[in-house]
């Protein structure tokens, strides 16, 4: 310390002038810490705020991304099932205006139901339900076509609705995208709105994409459900229409066949049919032995197995080996079911083949009387391009080769078949 008696011609006070001076430096020092440190806390802070920002952001880029994918996967889909759906109701109209032009060829003069009442039997019958079934199937179809507009309508609506929201996702992707690039320098050129908008919370806007989601999925699994009981009754009235036909034109040649035809003709239907239970037999043995080679294999592959738990506990592993041998057992277990299910329709076959023998050998007795109706049916169901389509796509009569000798076949034009779709394209998956 110095005193102020050891300086010639200082002013009184001086002492605390240098203390006063030493504390304001040791305050501006202070002062200048705190400037720099609270300086560094706050650039730390902007940075660490824009990596928490840019990294909020990108996230919520990638779910709008996510979501905009899905929906517009699920619009796609739609957009496939609305054509699959138009595509059917086209083959809906067809399938009505093929089924009018059968009823009217079938109701033509001598080969409409019921032309030889009061008198009537099987033949006479299945020519009446022929005609009560494609009566009743034009009324099931133009029934379908009002009920598959509306379920394309509203595959439209709920097509709209995830449009409208993929563009507000688009909308709302650009503009994220276009504020992760603000800086200090583009400030100036963004006008801010003079209204304040009202944000709903994060939960909301995922609770509305995953509703939009399931709406879109119902109204696709709907979409599925209606195409498949489309093709369905389409395929069940293709198959029926055959059936129905080839019962009525085998129906009228085993009846014409009776009266015209002679004893070894039938001998001849007979033989063919003994033929054909002489294969299935053939068959039945083949398949039997398959059968049990199948259940020796099974036995083995069961054996093998067994022999490998033997191993000391630390060795027992499922290895490929293991694995094989397991599909390779579900395999012939499969296939044994199979045989099984062959072999029960090999007799199922043997079965009808011996009640068509029984029916060869009952036409003998048919009624003279109306051969000539029948003829006059046959000679018109021929002439007809879609019942000879029919009938050469159905499975023929026994009695049917016999007539096809004597009865010359007109030569029609077959019909346009409606081409489906690719079946094997994978649908959709129906979850949430």
């Amino acid at each position: 310390m110095f005193s102020e008696d050891g300086y010639l011609g200082c002013p009184k006070g001086v002492e605390s002038i240098m203390t006063l001076n030493k504390n304001l430096n040791a305050k501006v020092i202070d002062q200048v810490n705190n400037t720099q440190e609270l300086v560094m806390l706050n650039n730390f802070a902007r940075e660490t705020n824009e990596y928490q920002f840019k990294k909020c952001l990108q996230e919520r880029i990638s779910d709008i991304i996510s979501w905009q994918w899905v929906l517009e996967d699920l619009s796609k889909r739609l957009n496939e099932a609305i054509g699959a759906l138009r595509h059917e109701h086209n083959a809906l109209r067809v399938v009505v205006q093929r089924i009018q032009n059968e009823i009217n060829e079938h109701s033509k003069e001598a080969s409409r139901p019921g032309a030889l009442k009061p008198l009537s039997d099987a033949v006479e019958e299945a020519i009446t339900q022929e005609f009560n079934f494609l009566r009743d199937e034009k009324k099931k179809f133009e029934n379908m076509i009002p009920e598959l507009e509306k379920q394309i309508s509203n595959l439209e609506k709920t097509r709209k609705r995830i449009e409208v929201d993929i563009l507000n996702k688009q909308q709302a992707l650009s503009v994220e995208e276009s504020c992760s690039n603000i800086d200090t320098n583009s400030t100036s050129k963004i006008i801010s709105q003079k209204k304040r908008r009202r944000f709903s919370p994060v939960s909301r806007w995922e609770n509305r994409c995953a509703s939009l989601k399931r709406a879109g999925l119902r109204a696709l699994t709907s979409a599925i459900i209606t195409r498949q009981q489309v093709r369905g009754a389409r395929v069940y009235l293709s198959i029926a229409a055959q059936a129905y036909a080839a019962r009525v034109d085998a129906a009228l040649r085993r009846r014409l066949h009776a009266n015209t035809s002679k004893l070894h003709e039938l001998e001849w239907q007979r033989a063919e049919v003994i033929k054909d239970m002489k294969s299935l037999d053939e068959e039945m043995l083949t398949t039997e032995q398959n059968l049990l080679d199948t259940l020796k294999q099974e036995r083995v592959i069961v054996a093998r197995l067994a022999d490998r738990t033997l191993k000391p506990p630390g060795e027992l592993t499922r290895d490929n080996v293991d694995i094989k041998l397991k599909d390779e057992l579900s395999r012939l277990r499969h296939f044994t079911k199979y045989l099984r299910s062959n072999i029960d329709r090999i007799s199922s076959l043997q079965k009808h083949l011996m009640e068509s023998i029984t029916q060869i050998e009952c036409c003998a007795e048919d009624i003279v009387q109306v051969t000539h109706l029948d003829e006059d049916r046959i000679r018109s169901r021929l002439g007809n391009v879609k019942c000879n389509t029919k009938t050469s796509h159905g499975s023929p009569g026994p009695s049917t080769k016999t007539n096809h000798a004597s009865i010359p076949l007109s030569q029609g034009i077959p019909l346009t078949a409606i081409m489906e779709e690719d079946e094997n394209v994978d649908d959709y998956p129906i979850d949430d």
